[in-house]
């Protein structure tokens, strides 16, 4: 797993992960070198025609050779039948973080995990003040949803930069990984407030590199290398 530590109060470098479930999605993707994993959730495996008996042949290729994070969500409507699901996960893939939702009975969970060693990423989160329950539990990251958020009537952006602000992204606390992005533009947004992870569908990616400018400048080049040879 890559050390994210760096100077204090200096931000880590920038992490990209791909929202998706669907191998031959992502593993164009992978094999630029941009991701730093993969995130899912029991939408997104469904989506993709998987069940928790996947969850192995999933790890398997989002990690790679072991350079790369993934990322599973727990279900259950207690903290025991939560913990025991996480379990089930962590016995699937036992270097996968454990995605939980941001509740009492998460916590709880959460608190267990961590105990042990489980790396989780703390998600469902909308508020600025989840930040802090992000730090006092030792999550490595939490997400908030800011497309999402967005939707709602909420300031997404004004929101997430107050979590940004009330745990530096230095690398020293749990990281902001910020879920519900549609587009490029939106990455810029979340950047200039102070997020440094995203996990991005494989669309938002190709958004992320789609430029026109670039695209003419990049023909013009060829056509007048063409012309040199």
């Amino acid at each position: 797993m890559e050390n994210l530590d760096v100077a204090p109060g200096c931000p880590i470098p920038v992490r990209v992960f791909a929202d998706s479930a669907v191998r031959e999605d992502v593993e164009p993707w992978l094999k630029t070198g941009l991701l730093s994993g993969v995130t899912t959730n029991p939408t997104l495996l469904k989506r993709a025609g998987l069940t928790v008996s996947d969850i192995p042949e999933v790890a398997r290729w989002a990690v790679g050779e072991g350079d790369r994070e993934v990322c599973f969500q727990l279900w259950g409507d207690t903290a025991e039948e939560q913990y025991a699901n996480a379990m089930r996960i962590h016995e699937l893939a036992p270097a996968a973080l454990i995605k939980i939702p941001v509740t009492p009975a998460g916590a709880t969970v959460i608190s267990r995990l961590h105990s042990q060693g489980i790396q989780v990423l703390m998600t469902a989160v909308y508020a600025a003040k989840h930040a802090a329950i992000a730090s006092a539990l030792g999550v490595r990251y939490f997400a908030p949803y800011y497309n999402r958020m967005r939707v709602a009537g909420l300031d997404g952006a004004a929101e997430i930069g107050r979590m940004a602000a009330a745990i530096p992204q230095d690398g020293r606390g749990p990281l902001i990984l910020a879920a519900s992005v549609k587009s490029g533009a939106q990455v810029v947004e979340l950047l200039q407030v102070g997020v440094r992870v995203f996990t991005l569908p494989p669309a938002v990616i190709a958004d992320v590199f789609a430029d026109k400018l670039t695209d003419r400048a990049i023909a013009d080049f060829e056509q007048d290398m063409r012309a040199a040879l």
